[in-house]
């Protein structure tokens, strides 16, 4: 699934790998996603614009 870091940046996540999406830094603008026992990326978008983004594959 293709995402943006909050700086713009393309990333690709394997949705297959995720265990935890959670807001980062408190705020609505991006989230932390937890992949691969305990790798975190941080992309762009309200946990839940990801989390939904996530759901539909």
């Amino acid at each position: 699934m293709k995402f943006e870091t909050p700086e713009g940046e393309p990333i690709v996540i394997n949705i297959d790998r995720v265990n935890v999406v959670r807001r980062f830094r408190g705020g609505d603008e991006a989230c932390a996603i937890n992949f691969e026992k305990g790798n975190f990326v941080v992309v762009k978008g309200s946990l839940d614009v990801v989390m939904k983004a996530l759901a539909e594959g």
